[in-house]
């Protein structure tokens, strides 16, 4: 199994539950993390990364880490200089329209988005709401982009998009499409040498659909003009992520894994949760179980069964732990 990680982790894609995995997976073998100074949450987001931002390394006696996966704006000299050079290097990417509609939601109280009462008005005149030159701009357009270290007001032309591809294509083993979530995780075991157990996963950080608002095909087109550059990624990483499972795995055998993963999902659902998934934050009857509620939406979580054995409870508490409370158990253990 492979043990030495970087994982990008793009903002609203699934990328909690990720990490989730990686969280439980780096435990379970005694891994080193390499948490943010001060064990924060983010590596000194949204500056690009720099090796100094990580707890515990010094330029006279650089230390390697084995995972790198809390939010950072990627740029790989640095990250070179905390990692071995022979980690393996992958992100996750979501569809840029349901991207901005979760993003509208969750960072509801950035500039470009606190004024606007709707994405409808937010793209009658996205300039009276949006100013790139202030600090949280990147949120309201091209996120994709700007995690990965690009600028996301740049032009599109079709050479600085190439080369915008080229440049990720050479820095990552694979790219995940969160759309495409349990593929995402087959393709992930077998680059990783996992087995099954270490990619299941309950959904984290996910929304009440209370708070989702349906987009009409106007405002669709819009966004993905609005987000040109994030978009073009997509588009040609979702096409590579099927290339990918023709060629290393083919689509009959993607079918067999996927189903095989789902049935130890619901294997692990019936054991672990009172009732059959998530809950409403004010349901949760643990309040370490709670994950942080952002903007307006409403983050759902878990509540476990009564009466497990520790063995049992210890796995089923930490697929549902949120992530900032996992983080900061994991740190305290490392320092």
């Amino acid at each position: 199994p492979k043990t030495d990680i970087v994982f990008l982790k793009v903002h609203k894609s699934a990328s909690s539950t990720v990490m989730n995995i990686l969280f439980r997976f780096g435990e379970m073998h005694n891994l080193t993390f390499a948490f943010p100074t001060g064990g924060g949450n983010q590596l000194f987001y949204p500056r690009h990364f720099l090796a100094g931002f990580v707890q515990g390394f010094s330029p006279w006696s650089p230390q390697r880490f084995n995972i790198l996966c809390h939010h950072m704006r990627f740029l790989q000299p640095e990250v070179q200089k905390v990692v071995s050079s022979s980690a393996v290097y992958f992100s996750i990417l979501r569809n840029p329209v349901q991207l901005m509609e979760s993003s509208f939601v969750y960072y509801k109280s950035t500039s470009a988005f606190s004024r606007a009462h709707s994405l409808e008005e937010f793209f009658r005149q996205p300039y009276h709401f949006y100013n790139p030159t202030n600090s949280d701009s990147h949120y309201a357009k091209n996120l994709m982009t700007f995690d990965f270290g690009f600028n996301p007001d740049g032009e599109v032309s079709a050479e600085r998009v190439q080369l915008m591809l080229k440049a990720i294509e050479a820095s990552f083993d694979l790219l995940l499409i969160s759309e495409y979530f349990d593929e995402s995780m087959v393709l992930l075991k077998e680059m990783l040498c996992w087995d099954l157990d270490s990619v299941v996963s309950f959904p984290l950080n996910i929304r009440d659909s209370s708070t989702k608002s349906p987009l009409s095909d106007t405002i669709v087109e819009k966004i993905k003009d609005w987000n040109r550059l994030d978009w073009e990624i997509y588009i040609y990483f979702n096409r590579t992520f099927w290339e990918r499972i023709d060629r290393d795995i083919g689509r009959e055998r993607m079918q067999q894994e996927v189903k095989a993963l789902q049935e130890r999902q619901a294997e692990l659902a019936r054991t672990c949760l009172q009732g059959t998934g998530s809950v409403a934050p004010k349901d949760i009857k643990d309040s370490s179980l709670q994950p942080l509620q952002h903007g307006n939406a409403k983050i759902l979580g878990y509540n476990l069964k009564q009466g497990l054995d520790k063995n049992m409870e210890h796995t089923c508490r930490r697929l549902v732990t949120p992530e900032l409370q996992y983080s900061s158990i994991l740190f305290k253990k490392q320092f």
